[in-house]
């Protein structure tokens, strides 16, 4: 970490940015943003696992990319709620940025800084403040300090909200002794706690079930072409989760995947291994997932061959993949030109699930920002069904929970209007000693109760596993 710690003074760079973004806040009367990007140097031994025990923490990881963004604290953080909220939460994220003073090295092998992060609920009409408290309907963050890994090479943002007060010599020192503190603080060995299941009551299975029998009548019945139904289950772990630990079991297992967390203030972290994008811009070229359709892992390779072309064959998986694709291919049509997709599903295997799996290429029809196709597409009908307000009233309806983030749209966004969105998937709800977790499965025609328990066993053993309330072997 030598080089990395040697190039830190880059940050002294700052202290003209803020006297400017100082004259700015003068002249308009309220904070302006002030941002340095800077290339640190090679750093291919940096954990972005370690951040997440700083408050407001955030982590954004792709292993298998080399790909990584970890931020501590917050420059400042942006909300909305109701119909409204990509839209406001875009108009408010534009003007801050059309305000801001920023600079960025030339050539640096990252998108055009600063880079925020957001996530929505999954349905605003369905809240629940209790369990969810700390997480909006829609936030937009800023980090104070940024750091981001691509490839062995480490770059770090620095944000700063200037007032016409705003001291610009403490506030790089501040920063910067801040980032030489991230970067060489020694960090504690991830640890596994006890953590045991924590009885839903002798009525759950059987809510589940009859729900389930509900919607496929409902169904049946025209109400709607697919519901998506979730469960809800919690662990507890006395003397709380090892945040840490957490991610670095599921980096090390879901390579593949989008590790996510997201710290709100000391007691709270929302976090997941999710392995469906919802969408990525960079310039004018859009990439989308279909994921829908699922069946275990085989435990040798044949027998998990046989699974895949089981699930390629299984009509009601198919019939639910097509569901979603359609609706994906509907969407895009609205904001892009020259959609590609292929003709049949693939096969999309993770440690212990895999998936029918449908990737999408397309063009927009002009210049558009990611929270418009973030908007457009959530929720999917991977997440939500078909047609969505109909589906959506259904799992209003029958779902004894609010969802809060989880099938949210969790993801960054570059300077430019950029970025990249997952689903949150596979994921769970820290607060304290309590972890709430969550999986959804598609209810169509035909739907068997049972045989859908047990597809949400096989999604919730991830983070199960992850949490140290489930042995590896049982996945």
């Amino acid at each position: 970490m030598s080089t990395a710690t040697s190039n830190l003074e880059a940050v002294s760079r700052l202290a003209p940015l803020v006297q400017r973004a100082r004259a700015r806040a003068q002249r308009l009367g309220h904070p302006v943003l002030a941002s340095l990007t800077a290339h640190l140097g090679p750093a291919p031994d940096y954990d972005p696992c370690a951040i997440v025990a700083q408050r407001d923490a955030v982590v954004w990881e792709q292993p298998s990319r080399g790909f990584a963004l970890a931020g501590a604290g917050h420059a400042t953080r942006l909300t909305a709620s109701g119909e409204t909220r990509f839209q406001d939460a875009r108009a408010q994220l534009t003007r801050l940025l059309d305000e801001a003073v920023i600079e960025q090295d030339s050539g640096a092998a990252l998108r055009p800084a600063p880079l925020s992060f957001a996530g929505f609920a999954f349905d605003p009409a369905h809240p629940d403040d209790v369990a969810w408290f700390g997480f909006p309907e829609a936030m937009v963050v800023l980090p104070r300090i940024l750091l981001a890994r691509s490839g062995a090479h480490l770059f770090f943002t620095v944000n700063v909200m200037v007032d016409p007060d705003t001291d610009a010599s403490s506030s790089v020192t501040d920063l910067r002794n801040d980032i030489e503190r991230l970067l060489t603080e020694p960090t504690a060995e991830a640890t596994t706690t006890a953590t045991r299941l924590l009885d839903p009551g002798p009525d759950a299975h059987a809510y589940w079930n009859d729900s389930v029998a509900g919607l496929t009548r409902r169904i049946a019945s025209g109400g709607a072409g697919k519901a998506v139904l979730a469960r809800r289950v919690q662990a507890e772990s006395e003397g709380g989760f090892d945040l840490r630990g957490v991610l670095q079991r599921l980096r090390h297992r879901f390579a593949d995947c989008t590790v996510f967390a997201l710290r709100s203030g000391d007691d709270a972290c929302f976090l997941g291994a999710t392995p469906e994008m919802l969408v990525s811009l960079q310039d004018r070229t859009v990439r989308a997932d279909c994921l829908a359709g699922s069946a275990a892992r085989g435990a040798t390779g044949a027998d998990d061959a046989a699974l895949g072309v089981a699930l390629l064959a299984d009509e009601k998986e198919r019939r639910e993949h097509a569901f979603v694709s359609q609706s994906l291919n509907e969407s895009l049509a609205s904001m892009c030109t020259d959609i590609q997709q292929p003709a049949e599903p693939q096969l999309r295997r993770f440690a212990n699930v895999q998936h029918l799996h449908t990737p999408f290429e397309a063009t927009t029809n002009g210049r558009r920002h990611i929270l418009d196709l973030v908007e457009r597409l959530h929720p999917t009908a991977a997440t939500a069904g078909l047609p969505r307000e109909a589906s959506l009233a259904l799992i209003r309806a029958n779902e004894p929970f609010s969802r809060g983030w989880y099938a949210g749209p969790v993801g960054w966004i570059d300077a430019e209007g950029g970025g990249e969105f997952v689903v949150a998937l596979r994921s769970a709800l820290l607060r304290g000693d309590v972890a709430s977790l969550y999986a959804g499965c598609g209810i169509v025609t035909g739907s068997d109760p049972e045989r859908e328990y047990t597809e949400s066993l096989l999604k919730l053993q991830a983070m199960l596993w992850a949490l140290d309330a489930q042995p590896e072997d049982a996945s």
